[in-house]
């Protein structure tokens, strides 16, 4: 998702979703909430490369020019060297990258 696909939606929630009442004029702060919602929710999920991650839980890596590594579950004897390692910039828990289905 780019910053151009955020706004779009932004611009699409202001419009449609945010409170009548509120929106009256308030249009503009309405797609900056929710595009500075947007871009924490994106990165929130992203752990610091030198924090361990859990045992028996799947993780993404992402190393230098967007290179991608899926790890896991069993990783108790080679999570450091892979992790602290391996060129790797940050990793994230596989299920925090999966859309949200609950209704």
């Amino acid at each position: 998702m780019t910053k151009e696909d955020i706004k779009k939606a932004a611009a699409e929630y202001a419009k449609e979703a945010c409170h009548p009442l509120w929106r009256a004029g308030n249009e503009q702060v309405c797609m900056a909430d929710f595009m500075e919602g947007a871009e924490w929710r994106i990165n929130s999920v992203w752990h610091d490369i030198n924090e361990i991650p859990e045992d028996g839980r799947i993780i993404v890596l992402l190393g230098k020019y967007g290179i991608m590594l899926i790890y896991g579950p069993n990783m108790m004897y080679y999570k450091e060297s892979v992790i602290a390692d391996g060129g790797f910039l940050k990793w994230a828990y596989k299920e925090d990258l999966i859309p949200n289905t609950e209704e």
